[in-house]
């Protein structure tokens, strides 16, 4: 009887780390996500010096959390993410709106995807 309390509270203990692993995929991803948003909205203005300096911040908070996402996730993912964050600097940099928009909507949905991935849900689990 001990062992199968032992082993309750094991799954208890994993699948409150998993959920937390998902709040918190999710409350990173979303702030960046956020940034991104708003950079967009000042590009639209064409005002390209703000929204580099907030696509910046949103880079440099990935790279913040990016060790955390490397141990929770595919590397092939948070690649791709970072990929994406160098494509929407460069068109910043180069004031192209129609590819920094196609490139910043891509990057906001990749981290849109990663976090969904770390969601508890029916389709993650199948």
């Amino acid at each position: 009887m001990k062992r199968l309390w032992i082993a309750a509270g094991l799954l208890v203990l994993l699948l409150g780390a998993s959920l937390a692993n998902g709040w918190y995929a999710q409350k990173i991803t979303g702030e960046i996500r956020e940034g991104l948003l708003q950079a967009q909205s000042l590009a639209e203005q064409e005002d390209w010096t703000r929204a580099e300096a907030l696509t910046r911040q949103a880079y440099e908070d990935w790279q913040s959390s990016r060790s955390y996402f490397h141990i929770t996730m595919r590397h092939s993912d948070t690649d791709q993410v970072l990929r994406g964050f160098r494509q929407v600097l460069e068109y910043l940099q180069l004031r192209e709106p129609d590819q920094y928009n196609a490139a910043n909507a891509d990057l906001m949905t990749q981290l849109e995807l990663l976090a969904e991935m770390e969601q508890a849900a029916v389709a993650n689990v199948l």
